[in-house]
């Protein structure tokens, strides 16, 4: 029978997590700057403390063990945690290679993106932003960590993930200058029965959730014509200046469009404000590199409301 020493290297837990995260050892070996028989040594070190094989050969890759798929969240823990320690309350941007990992749908790429593009160039230039799209894997790679963090609308999900709010959003109607419900929605409200006489354009967003739209539509026993769906706010808003297509999207991106000669418009449905956050599993919640990214993101995000609000 094999017993594991008490006494285990955080090499070894780090090499874990990496073949865990990669499936692979050669991809483990890049991500962690080590030769791959390095890694392979450090992986055999470890199966043979534990008396099991902890990866086997699959067809697209690695297969954890049962042994292994239990360990993996406890070793991500400890890793972290021992980050936290051995960093000593210290962490200094400048100087940190680190590659910060983040979903976004458009929305955030259009709001908050380009500014933290910004602020990472100037604060963290040896740094690398990853921005990948936004889709319904989000919450297991947070969770595996190929990702960091992502933006989120809607309710927060729950334990292990954490989500912090950074501001209030609101749906909002839109149309082309040349709309015949335009002059209506210049000088009075858009009925509901105005709202669903026209065919309307969306965005796919491909999210846990399903539209707010179509929920009050369904509690009122109405539906909408949808004759156009695509995965671009931008595509649908440039769609709606030759048609007589009607959209909803949230109001930071309508005041963007108004300058594009649209007309925006109360959407007549009860549909609460929403709350737009961003989501980290909680192991990386005492990552102090992490601490610093979500600080920046969340003063980011004030920054928006206060240009909205005019007092920048």
């Amino acid at each position: 029978m094999h017993t594991m020493n008490n006494r285990v290297d955080l090499n070894l837990l780090a090499v874990f997590d990496a073949v865990a995260s990669t499936r692979s050892v050669t991809k483990a070996a890049e991500r962690l700057s080590l030769s791959q028989p390095a890694v392979s040594h450090a992986l055999n070190r470890l199966r043979d403390k534990l008396g099991d094989p902890l990866f086997v050969r699959g067809s697209d890759g690695l297969r954890a063990t049962p042994r292994a798929l239990e360990m993996m969240e406890p070793i991500k823990e400890i890793l972290s945690s021992s980050q936290a320690v051995f960093a000593m309350g210290a962490y200094d941007p400048v100087v940190d290679p680190r590659r910060f990992r983040l979903a976004a749908s458009e929305y955030a790429i259009s709001t908050l993106i380009r500014f933290l593009i910004t602020q990472i160039c100037e604060k963290a230039p040896k740094a690398v932003l990853e921005v990948l799209p936004f889709g319904p894997s989000v919450l297991p790679d947070l969770e595996s960590g190929a990702l960091d963090c992502c933006f989120w609308a809607g309710p927060l999900p729950n334990s292990p993930w954490i989500g912090k709010p950074l501001f209030t959003e609101r749906l909002v109607g839109l149309i082309s200058q040349t709309h015949p419900l335009a002059d209506k929605a210049k000088h009075q409200a858009i009925t509901l029965d105005d709202y669903l006489a026209y065919p309307h354009i969306t965005v796919s967003m491909k999210d846990p959730f399903r539209s707010q739209i179509e929920t009050a539509l369904d509690e009122m026993g109405r539906t909408r014509t949808v004759s156009v769906s695509t995965h671009s706010f931008a595509a649908n808003i440039a769609s709606l200046l030759t048609s007589e297509l009607i959209t909803s999207l949230p109001s930071r991106l309508a005041e963007n469009a108004l300058e594009a000669g649209l007309v925006s418009f109360e959407v007549p449905l009860s549909i609460p404000d929403f709350t737009y956050s961003l989501v980290w599993h909680r192991r990386t919640d005492t990552d102090l590199a992490m601490i610093w990214f979500r600080d920046l993101v969340s003063t980011l995000a004030q920054d928006v409301i206060r240009r909205a609000s005019g007092d920048v």
